[in-house]
């Protein structure tokens, strides 16, 4: 059978109708209605008399599980595709000399199959996590990332810094008016961010950045509701005094989906909608990562401006400022890169001492009828022999 794909089967039936006399068109269009009208009609009213559709269930089966994350997506992919084979595998593994059924084979394997698929990702996340914790969360980002966001960061503190935001005493701030200063920090950063990648689209004017700002902002309000994992699975709402209220990852996919919209009705050329720049000049990521990655480094940009503030509450000067951005910046990349290496090291630990958590005898499971029977075979040669 041949397959071909949309955008073939698209031209090929541009051409086709380009050499067809405009009443042949006319006749074809007629027959389409025609159809359309009689029987795809009746093809729209689904039918549930014959149980569910096993296609219609696959396909939210893998909506799931990709809502589920990266590493839930690799993981259950892995154990469909490689785990739960390679066991049942190890199982059957010398039955045929044997008789029996090879348990001892199948718990090594599956205990191999299972713990190295997961830990390739939960060791890095867990390194990724501690790091995070003890240097702040810019250490979640990447080190190209690092250094566009310290950028644009230093226009964004320069520009706070001549208005009110810059007279006031930071050393004199309670608690909640540092809330109120980092909160200041993240709404202009995030526009400046959103800016600069608006900027570059045809119709830039037309795109309202105040509402992805505050999209942003609500998404990170602490009073909006997270939701666990196996919701997001399974897409399910969370429900609050009997009315459904936006999660922050739902929060997050309205920017992701505003975003796609806006780069459709604004950008000429045809490409990977969800992806962008953030500067003219810098490299092009998902906007998802986009999203992630600023949240992080101005969480942690904005608790140390205003901690070094407020032990130098009078150096406000832009050369101080500057002079502080490219501090952090080479501080957040150093971690970074060291956090990268102490992963690739934590995993490669880890691999190393799966084995002794699967090496549950001192022969292999797998080979051990075939050498019993060949040692037999070489016993019955040498008394052959005799």
């Amino acid at each position: 059978m041949k397959v071909n794909n949309l955008e073939n089967s698209i031209i090929n039936n541009k051409r086709k109708y380009s050499d067809t006399s405009v009443s042949e068109f006319a006749a074809h269009k007629n027959t389409l209605q025609s159809l359309n009208s009689d029987g795809f009609s009746r093809s729209n009213n689904i039918s549930f008399t014959a149980g569910m559709d096993p296609t219609a269930c696959l396909i939210d089966f893998w909506a799931a599980i990709a809502r589920g994350g990266l590493a839930a997506s690799f993981t259950i992919q892995d154990m469909l595709g490689t785990n739960f084979p390679r066991t049942f595998a190890a199982l059957d593994r010398n039955k045929d000399i044997t008789g029996e059924n090879n348990y001892k084979a199948a718990l090594e394997a599956g205990i191999r199959e299972f713990t190295t698929g997961p830990s390739m990702f939960v060791i890095p996340a867990l390194v990724l996590a501690g790091a995070a914790r003890l240097s702040g969360e810019a250490n979640r980002v990447p080190v190209d990332n690092i250094a566009v966001f310290s950028d644009i960061m230093k226009g964004t503190i320069s520009n706070l810094t001549e208005n009110d935001f810059g007279k006031q005493n930071f050393s004199n701030l309670t608690k909640e008016q540092a809330d109120e200063a980092a909160l200041t920090i993240k709404r202009t950063f995030y526009n400046d961010v959103f800016k600069s990648i608006f900027e570059q689209y045809d119709n830039s004017a037309n795109i309202d950045i105040d509402s992805y700002v505050d999209l942003m902002l609500k998404a990170e309000n602490p009073d909006t509701p997270n939701r666990s994992f196996f919701k997001r699975m399974f897409n399910k709402r969370i429900n609050i005094q009997g009315s459904e209220v936006d999660s922050k990852d739902e929060i997050l996919t309205q920017i992701h989906n505003k975003f796609v919209a806006d780069k459709k009705a604004n950008t000429k050329e045809w490409g990977d909608f969800i992806a962008t720049k953030v500067t003219a000049s810098g490299k092009e990521w998902k906007i998802d990562d986009i999203l992630t990655d600023m949240k992080n480094y101005s969480n942690d940009f904005s608790k140390q401006y205003i901690k070094i503030q407020k032990k130098n509450a009078k150096d406000s000067t832009k050369l101080l400022i500057d002079s502080f951005v490219e501090n952090f910046k080479n501080m957040r990349t150093g971690s970074r890169f060291i956090t990268n290496v102490l992963m690739v090291l934590a995993t490669g630990l880890a691999m190393s001492f799966i084995p002794k958590l699967y090496t549950r005898s001192e022969t292999n499971p797998e080979t051990d009828a075939i050498y019993a029977q060949v040692n037999q075979q070489r016993k019955g040669a040498a008394n052959a022999n005799k």
